[in-house]
């Protein structure tokens, strides 16, 4: 029998999780599908279910589901709880489990595609508080960089933010938070843009990168369009730059060895890296 997966949000449109893991099925000669459902906040209790007596063999989450999985799950693992959402749904014996590999992927991301270090001298800016800075921070915190400065609209969900995560970090320290209009000075070393400004080309951010060190990283986690205003303003300072499919690749291996328990080889994700990027 065909073990089914599938990417519940609202919209779903959008999704390339299922040219990812369909790719990753029939390299690994799984006997398996994964596709694309939207549905309404009133159909995931069944859908867990079906996960639950395993008619469904997992689940990725997106939009705007991603916070609310808490409520269905049994057990959520301390990617979630630290990331405050779930992103993939899983079963183990008889238990629903609720993960989030956002954070896990970014990391991964870093060091296997774009050979990036942190390490405690490391200062790193990131834009925006919302779900995906959960994500990002959830990991970055793990490597103790020097300075994590947390870039928003409003300073309020910034110090949100802040306070959620020193529970998970021995240093108060690490955090600073500041208004968006800040521009990123020769100090900063990495770069996250974790909003969604520039999606589609719309609602580009308004940042001034002059001032960046040429050995720094513009990271952004957009991806559509694959050439993102953030990172056309990057390469027109010179700085390395990159868009979120990288991001994208690793988080989704990080559910695929969930749901089987085989995570894709470097090569195979690097494979749908540039197939992503076609």
């Amino acid at each position: 029998m065909k073990s089914k997966l599938f990417v519940i949000g609202k919209p779903i449109k959008h999704s390339k999780s299922p040219k990812i893991h369909n790719y990753w099925i029939e390299k690994y000669s799984l006997n398996a599908s994964y596709d694309k459902l939207e549905v309404d906040k009133t159909e995931i209790k069944d859908l867990i279910q079906q996960v639950r007596d395993g008619k469904i063999q997992g689940l990725n989450v997106t939009i705007p589901y991603k916070k609310i999985m808490t409520d269905f799950v049994d057990e959520v693992e301390e990617s979630a709880i630290r990331s405050n959402a779930i992103n993939t749904v899983y079963r183990v014996k008889d238990k629903i489990i609720g993960a989030n590999t956002d954070g896990i992927g970014f990391i991964s991301s870093l060091k296997k595609d774009l050979s990036f270090n942190i390490n405690s001298k490391t200062n790193v800016m990131c834009i925006g508080a919302g779900g995906a800075a959960y994500g990002v921070v959830s990991s970055l915190i793990d490597l103790s960089p020097n300075i994590i400065s947390i870039i928003n609209r409003t300073k309020a969900s910034g110090k949100k933010l802040i306070k959620h995560f020193e529970k998970f970090t021995q240093s108060k320290e690490i955090f600073e938070t500041t208004l968006l209009g800040s521009k990123p000075n020769n100090e900063i070393d990495l770069l996250v843009n974790c909003t969604s400004c520039g999606m589609n080309d719309k609602n580009p951010l308004d940042i001034e990168l002059t001032s960046m060190n040429k050995k720094s990283l513009v990271y952004d986690i957009v991806y559509e369009p694959a050439l993102t205003p953030l990172m056309k303003l990057a390469i027109e300072n010179k700085l390395q730059n990159t868009n979120g499919f990288y991001m994208l690749a690793r988080q989704a291996a990080e559910s695929f060895y969930r749901w089987f328990g085989i995570m894709p080889e470097d090569s195979h994700i690097n494979e749908i890296i540039k197939i992503l990027k076609k």
